[in-house]
């Protein structure tokens, strides 16, 4: 194509903004080619292929209802390749934003032949804030189902209590998620797969893995870490 311009780059980066506010993948076809590359990250392997990229959209987004906020501004255009600075702020009130650089070639039909985003978060530097030191009785914890008792740039923590015959009712998470039983007796449901747990049982689920307690025998407490902080400080997904 000819040189890409600073407008032609905004108006892209307006339509994949509509595109992922969309309830459906199909306004993806607008925007990449067949065979694009797609990398979330510089240092990942490219998700290739216009089916593969609207398969990742499909498992990464929450749909037309999530709350935030996009603004772009053009960094440079050289070629066939332009380059924007994309702020993103998740949630009101805030809970989390991102401020990238993204990395856009185009073809000749003014689609993305290969998108590379860089990503920086108020934790992905060189200087990141620093959260002073908690130390808390296990009394003095949030009462609740769930009771967040820290929360840095870099990770929250908490702790999810159930009663015995109680449902666990949470939707799987954005952030990776360990899971520390301190009381009670339940399985842990991860993926269709049970396993049981109590006082000492460790487990690790990976973000977006469906998961929940179930045959909840006895009353369970469980110390709960997410990484990057947990999107609304309720233990569930918004």
């Amino acid at each position: 194509m000819a040189d890409v311009t600073a407008e032609q780059l905004l108006t892209w980066v307006d339509g994949y903004e509509r595109a992922w506010r969309a309830a459906e993948t199909d306004e993806l076809w607008d925007l990449f080619t067949d065979d694009a590359e797609y990398l979330v990250t510089p240092y990942d392997a490219p998700v290739v292929g216009l089916v593969a990229i609207r398969e990742m959209w499909d498992e990464d987004r929450d749909g037309p209802d999530e709350v935030f906020t996009m603004s772009a501004e053009v960094v440079a255009c050289q070629g066939d390749t332009g380059v924007a600075r994309v702020q993103v702020r998740y949630g009101d009130p805030l809970m989390q934003e991102y401020l990238d650089l993204w990395v856009v070639r185009f073809a000749a039909d003014g689609r993305a032949s290969r998108f590379e985003e860089w990503p920086f978060w108020p934790t992905h530097g060189r200087s990141p804030a620093r959260t002073e030191p908690v130390v808390l009785g296990r009394d003095d914890v949030r009462a609740g189902r769930y009771g967040e008792w820290v929360r840095s740039q870099s990770l929250s923590a908490g702790v999810y209590r159930i009663a015995a015959g109680g449902v666990d009712d949470q939707s799987p998470h954005r952030e990776d998620e360990v899971y520390v039983v301190t009381a009670g007796a339940a399985e842990l449901e991860v993926e269709g797969r049970r396993t049981p747990v109590g006082p000492g049982t460790v487990a690790f689920v990976p973000r977006r893995a469906a998961h929940r307690f179930v045959d909840i025998t006895a009353d369970l407490e469980v110390s709960v870490v997410f990484a990057p902080p947990e999107s609304d400080g309720s233990g569930a997904e918004d």
